[in-house]
């Protein structure tokens, strides 16, 4: 027998179900949306008035309708349809009426208390009788009912011409493409009376402006995010500045004196800085990347870590992953491995500042009741703690990262840092962090006189500052956040004879603090210079890019293929 052959039925293709994240994103952004074209709607509105008043045409009316359209409440297109067909209000019936006499008492007490309250010595000096007073106000309700009256003749009447002028301006918007009360069911398109009923729209918008507007948007947005944390960091540097400005008088001595032994602690503590950054921050990613798989010589990987770290300078704070995964991508590192590593360190050195800030700066906590922006970063800190350590875990860290790749179709991390590995290593951050108070006491200790056992107050509050700008996105590389924050703890941890010294003059501290915090931020630049120029003169070919460079992954020539040879039989 034939067998029949029966078309196959076609596969749909398998539903998404969003997930999680994405039902949370949209709610928001559906709020989001609904609030702001509310907001539009209404500036719109209230400035159709003066926009129709200079600009030709059919004036303020289509600006009037655009906002009208964006506002939400029910009943607006039945309201708009019946506007623009024109029908007439019911002036004689009692709700009219009512209406009438309700704004009239209203505006003549709102008037009269206006006039009593600017001109009242009048009625006492001359002894106005209560009479005249009783007359004014009666006539002044009457004046009001009459003018109330006439405003809502003037609206009829302008209702009625609504559709003379309808014929003019739903076919000039329709041409600009705006589509006035569009019909609520489309052509070929079945909809039920629920709905037909929940439509309230009434401008239709054409595509290609939704386009424009979208297109525009993309293009504005990242200039407008840079500009605001540009003005934002302009905002907290102006603060810094102004104590210094207000007490430069008193300070310019103490803060201008060049003395060798401050230039040298300077230089000193520039080079230790630097010392500590090869040492417990570049090194520290190169191990990391290596426990992924991936290991490069110490010149290279510190040129790759100095000069990526100098991109948190740009606003924006994706130049720097960016410019490490295209740096490192030479030496055979996927940037799936080169995200993690950063991700690795960069939480590896935070969770070691949040501890250092914890345990230097809970005493002061404790005893003394840190209090302001001081004690909200120091509460900050010490959740991070737990936050840090649960993140940091191989088991949570590396299904996280490895569902993200998964969701953006790239190679999961096959290879993975031992978690003791990792705790060795935030043992070794520790311990430069203890190298970097002693650098930043080296600064600190001419302007504020702290003796070397009190070095850790001031590593503590560095290390607080450090994570308030880092957690800081929209300012580069935590400018005037760290700043901010430094001097906030400086004011709290500082021993009782220090304060002394200024209890008679605090704007004098406040501004040695601010000129204190600039000197460190001058300070931890120039050891990142340090740095980076020299790694790119140790590792000059590598920096030029140069193909002969060690480290470089070579990609094999492949042999010629090779004729097969034609058997004879």
């Amino acid at each position: 027998m034939p067998q029949s052959s029966s078309k196959p039925k076609p596969e749909h293709p398998p539903r998404h179900r969003p997930t999680f994240a994405h039902r949370i994103t949209d709610f928001f952004a559906g709020y989001f949306w609904f609030i702001l074209k509310n907001v539009i709607g209404w500036l719109l509105m209230l400035s159709a008035l003066p926009i129709g008043v200079v600009l030709p045409g059919p004036g303020g009316f289509p600006i009037f309708i655009i906002g009208f359209a964006l506002v939400t409440f029910p009943g607006k297109r039945k309201l708009t349809a019946r506007v623009m067909r024109g029908r007439r209000m019911q002036l004689e019936s009692a709700f009219f009426t009512a209406i009438t006499s309700f704004v009239s008492i209203l505006l003549t007490g709102v008037i009269i208390w206006m006039l009593v309250a600017r001109w009242g010595w009048v009625i006492e000096t001359y002894s106005v009788p209560a009479i005249s007073i009783v007359l004014v106000c009666v006539l002044a309700a009457a004046v009001t009912w009459l003018v109330t009256r006439m405003s809502l003749r003037v609206a009829d009447w302008l209702l009625r011409n609504i559709p003379r002028a309808r014929r003019f301006i739903r076919p000039w918007m329709r041409r600009k493409g705006f589509h006035l009360l569009p019909p609520r069911r489309k052509a070929g398109q079945i909809s039920d009376d629920a709905s037909l009923a929940s439509n309230e729209e009434i401008l239709e918008i054409h595509p290609r402006h939704q386009t424009r507007l979208l297109a525009a948007w993309n293009a504005v947005r990242p200039w407008l995010t840079r500009a605001l944390s540009l003005t934002i960091t302009i905002l907290i540097l102006l603060w810094i500045l102004k104590p210094i400005k207000e007490q430069w008088p008193n300070v310019r001595d103490e803060i201008l004196q060049t003395s060798p032994f401050r230039i040298v602690r300077f230089i000193v503590a520039s080079f230790m800085f630097a010392a500590f950054l090869f040492l417990f921050r570049a090194l520290v990613w190169r191990e990391v990347l290596a426990g992924l798989g991936k290991r490069l010589p110490a010149r290279i990987a510190t040129r790759i870590w100095s000069i990526s770290e100098l991109a948190r300078y740009l606003p924006g704070a994706i130049w720097q992953v960016i410019g490490r995964v295209y740096m490192v991508r030479p030496y055979g590192v996927s940037a799936s491995v080169s995200s993690t590593s950063q991700i690795l360190e960069t939480f590896t050195f935070l969770l070691a500042n949040v501890l250092m800030a914890s345990v230097c700066l809970l005493y002061f906590g404790v005893r003394r009741g840190v209090d302001g922006q001081a004690r909200v970063w120091l509460f900050i800190a010490m959740a991070l703690v737990p936050t840090l350590a649960l993140v940091l875990h191989p088991k949570v860290f590396y299904r996280v990262v490895n569902r993200v790749l998964a969701s953006i179709r790239k190679p999961s991390i096959t290879q993975r840092l031992p978690g003791r590995r990792l705790l060795v290593l935030l043992g070794w951050v520790l311990v430069g962090l203890v190298w970097q108070g002693l650098a930043v006491w080296l600064i600190t200790y001419d302007l504020l006189g702290l003796p070397l056992v009190k070095w850790w107050i001031v590593a503590g509050a560095y290390s607080l500052a450090w994570v308030a700008g880092f957690l800081a996105l929209w300012a580069p590389s935590g400018i005037g956040v760290r700043e901010v924050v430094f001097m906030a703890v400086m004011m709290v941890v500082l021993p009782p004879p220090i304060k002394q010294m200024y209890a008679e003059s605090p704007a004098q501290l406040t501004a040695l603090l601010a000129s204190l915090s600039l000197l460190l931020r001058l300070w931890a630049t120039a050891g990142e210079l340090i740095l980076a120029i020299v790694s790119l003169t140790v590792d000059l070919s590598g920096a030029m890019g140069d193909a002969d460079a060690a480290g470089r992954s070579r990609q094999r020539a492949s042999a010629p293929p090779t004729r097969l040879r034609e058997s004879t039989p």
